[in-house]
């Protein structure tokens, strides 16, 4: 997240001569990165870009805090300026304004601060305030709602203003949403808010607060409020995350209470407001200030090995440094011993600092990764285990590439059209709970839409594509869903290209060394892929008795809804279960010296009879029968291609025509079939 800040406001609490240049320079070496240094009228304004585990940094004082500590390593002097205002307690009054609160679940607000002024006039905000938010890229409005904003920029602390008198029965209730519910925000938008979402209600069962995010417009400030509540307060930023996903609606306020504000600054915020009310909006505290915070911030304690630093870091690093660089960072000393040092944790870096390590990085950054020495690591470098799965999938598709396929990569999400033109059931499908537009609201169950696409957008004779890739199959209610990796390959042209198809998988399976694989009839029953694949032209690939995929055309009915006219053939792998059978190393058969006799036999088979059948028959028959394939087909013809080879001798007619009288019997017998003379 990128935040601006002028360079006046931030010498209003950094007494430093260090130039803004100086300033982008340093910080950025030390802390966190100044993307852009612009000139505005006669100030200077930093974009600086601020890590997520840093929220102490998305504010002036916050950077402000870092400079003081960085600025000094380069002999700059610094000094952080004290927030005055901070340690007054804001003036009340006791028997004013009634308000009542209730917090459904303390965990859903660890801290609620509100405090009511009365006598408001409504305004422009002074010069001063309305320029910086302008340089600050918010738009200055009146001086309420401009006091909320400015102090949100200059501490990181969100706050928000209510018109006290549009909150009916003066009562506030905080809790989650049921689902279902609506509010319209300050911006106009009427919101459908998700189950969970932390939001106030008023006496009258009203939303009035989108939590964490924005305001409702039925509880804000205009023209015509005198009377004011300020509301300071943190959340739980898990759920403002979940709100704001669902939602597809961030703001400035969600942006940081997200990443987790500080319960223990609530009321350096309050106090400061107060100041800026009486001041800006010659407004009166008039109610007690309200304080909820059953859970008060313990202090953290981390106990710090010298030795630890130094082996980390590479570098020795004086303990009398290593002290002042955390106490510069607001880490104070509990206790020390030769070697180790007990700090204190400060409040606003209570989110990021739990372990020895943290504290080390913050010595590295601050004594400056610039002065480690840039020397190589010795020794022999350690061997990354291969991943099995990814060498054969590079494998299949350098393949695929030489036989003239052209790899495609396609978005993991489809639509409800697509869903339809494939005649799957979208209910079996994982929806998205916060899809971005209408054409990814599922992730895909199969590839075979997504390359249907690609065909349907490049009109071409013939286009021969692959993809592999992930598919999503939904598991039981609040489960991952299983990630299933695929590869799918689709032909395309005016003709049939079955056998085509049939063997390109044939060839990838002797690529990665399986065998035993065997081709069956695509029973066509529940799964959607019965519902695309046409009859008599569709194969299962079975592999040690397990389904691993499929070769077919897709029907032509569900061409047409893609607007395709031609044939499509495609074949869809279980990669992860097809490397299961894989070998490593490939056998390497001597070429035999003796001459092989190649001859071919035609055979009349009745309907239904399955070739692959056939061919494991045959070559069951003998060890000479080198090979046994389907060369062509007539009607109920099929033509068998037999080559017979004996490795230690040549063969003589008589072997030959005794292995084939064999042959002619057992096919006539097992499958009934007729020698065609």
């Amino acid at each position: 997240m990128n935040i601006l800040i002028p360079d006046s406001w931030l010498k209003e609490h950094l007494k430093t001569r260090a130039t803004p240049r100086q300033i982008a320079e340093y910080l950025s070496l030390c802390s966190q990165s100044v993307e852009k240094l612009t000139k505005v009228l006669n100030d200077w304004v930093y974009e600086i870009e601020v890590t997520t585990n840093r929220p102490d940094c998305f504010s002036v004082y916050g950077i402000a805090r870092e400079l003081a500590a960085i600025l000094p390593r380069f002999k700059i002097p610094a000094k952080l300026n004290p927030l005055t205002a901070s340690r007054c307690q804001p003036a009340v009054k006791k028997d004013g304004l009634p308000l009542q609160v209730k917090i459904a679940d303390s965990s859903l607000c660890p801290r609620f601060t509100a405090l009511i002024f009365d006598n408001i006039a409504i305004k422009s905000s002074p010069k001063i305030v309305s320029e910086r938010l302008e340089k600050s890229g918010i738009r200055a409005l009146n001086n309420v709602v401009d006091i909320s904003n400015y102090l949100m920029l200059e501490l990181g602390q969100p706050m928000h203003t209510f018109d006290y008198d549009k909150i009916r029965g003066a009562k506030m209730i905080l809790r989650e949403s049921a689902g279902g519910e609506k509010i319209t925000t300050l911006d106009g938008q009427a919101r459908s808010l998700p189950e969970g979402t932390i939001i106030i209600e008023d006496g009258d069962g009203r939303i009035i607060d989108l939590c964490g995010i924005m305001g409702g417009e039925n509880s804000a400030v205009d023209e015509n409020t005198k009377r004011v509540l300020l509301f300071v307060q943190t959340y739980d930023p898990a759920k403002i995350r979940q709100a704001c996903q669902k939602m597809a609606f961030r703001t400035e306020a969600a942006s940081r209470f997200e990443k987790g504000v500080d319960p223990e600054g609530v009321m350096t915020g309050i106090a400061l407001a107060a100041a800026m009310f009486g001041k800006n909006c010659g407004a009166k505290a008039a109610g007690s200030l309200i304080d909820i915070y059953p859970y008060p911030l313990k202090q953290k304690t981390i106990k710090l090995d010298l030795n630890l630093v130094n082996k980390i870091m590479g570098v020795e690093i004086p303990k009398k440094e290593i002290v002042n660089i955390l106490d510069s960072l607001g880490f104070s000393v509990i206790s020390s011993q030769s070697a180790v040092i007990s700090f204190s944790v400060p409040h606003w870096r209570d989110n990021d600092i739990s372990i020895p390590e943290d504290l080390i990085e913050e010595i590295a950054r601050i004594h400056g990764y610039h002065n480690l020495p840039a020397i190589l690591p010795g020794g022999q470098i350690p061997q990354q285990p291969e991943n099995s799965l990814l060498t054969w999938q590079k494998r299949l598709k350098e393949a695929l590439k030489y036989w003239g396929f052209i790899e495609t990569a396609n978005y993991s999400m489809t639509s409800q059209d697509i869903l339809q033109k494939m005649k799957i059931n979208s209910d079996e499908c994982l929806k998205i709970a916060n899809p971005l537009n209408e054409d990814g609201v599922f992730m895909r169950p199969t590839l075979i839409p997504s390359l249907l696409e690609v065909i349907a957008k490049n009109k071409t004779e013939k286009i021969q594509i692959f993809e592999s890739a992930n598919i999503y199959i939904p598991t039981t209610k609040n489960t991952l869903p299983a990630e299933v990796l695929m590869l799918c390959g689709a032909i395309f042209s005016q003709k049939s290209n079955f056998y085509q198809a049939k063997g390109i998988v044939e060839t990838l399976l002797n690529e990665i060394g399986i065998d035993g694989y065997q081709f069956l009839p695509y029973p066509l029953k529940k799964t959607f892929y019965g519902k695309i694949f046409q009859p008599g032209r569709t194969a299962e690939l079975m592999v040690g008795g397990n389904s691993l995929g499929i070769v077919g055309e897709i029907s032509r009915p569900v061409l047409l809804r893609f607007g395709i006219n031609g044939v499509v053939t495609v074949f869809d792998l279980d990669l992860q279960e097809l490397i299961k059978y894989a070998a490593g190393i490939k056998k390497y058969t001597i070429i035999p010296k003796y001459p092989a006799i190649i001859e071919d036999l035609s055979f009349i088979f009745p309907p239904q009879i399955l070739v692959g059948e056939v061919l494991q028959s045959i070559k069951s028959i003998s060890p000479i029968i080198w090979s046994a394939e389907l060369i062509d087909t007539f009607g109920d013809t099929r033509t068998i291609r037999i080559t017979y080879q004996n490795p230690r001798k040549t063969l003589t007619d008589g072997e030959v025509e005794e292995i084939r009288n064999k042959i002619i019997k057992a096919i006539e017998k097992q499958f009934g079939a007729q020698l065609k003379a």
